[in-house]
């Protein structure tokens, strides 16, 4: 793994490990792939320093897109890293209406679940 000193990068790096986790290889390959920053080849990232800021920032800001946790993510590491990320992520009225649709699908889905 490549020794990581830029902000975005460390930011990017996290992400890409717990997507990896979470949402599966394949669909933190696909964003790397869509944003132009170096696939990983395991588990560890091997993200290089040779990364653009703006195919960084490209990465974080579509795994933000993922689903409002991913987008919850984005932001803590956000702030904890002093990045600042572009504004429509930061829209309340946008990150309480994906909260909404994600609970009102999540209702669905059990009720559905549970009727059998």
């Amino acid at each position: 793994m490549s020794e990581l000193t830029r902000p975005i990068h460390m930011i990017a790096d996290v992400l890409s490990r717990r997507g990896q986790t979470i949402y599966g290889r394949e669909v933190i390959v696909d964003l790397c792939a869509n944003a132009g920053v170096s696939l990983m080849d395991s588990f560890a990232s091997d993200m290089k320093e040779e990364d653009s800021e703006a195919s960084l920032l490209v990465f974080v800001v579509n795994y933000a897109k993922l689903n409002p946790a991913a987008k919850l993510t984005v932001m803590t590491l956000a702030r904890m890293y002093d990045v600042t990320i572009p504004k429509e992520l930061l829209e309340k009225r946008r990150i309480f209406a994906d909260i909404l649709d994600s609970l009102s699908e999540f209702t669905h889905e059990i009720t559905e679940r549970l009727r059998g």
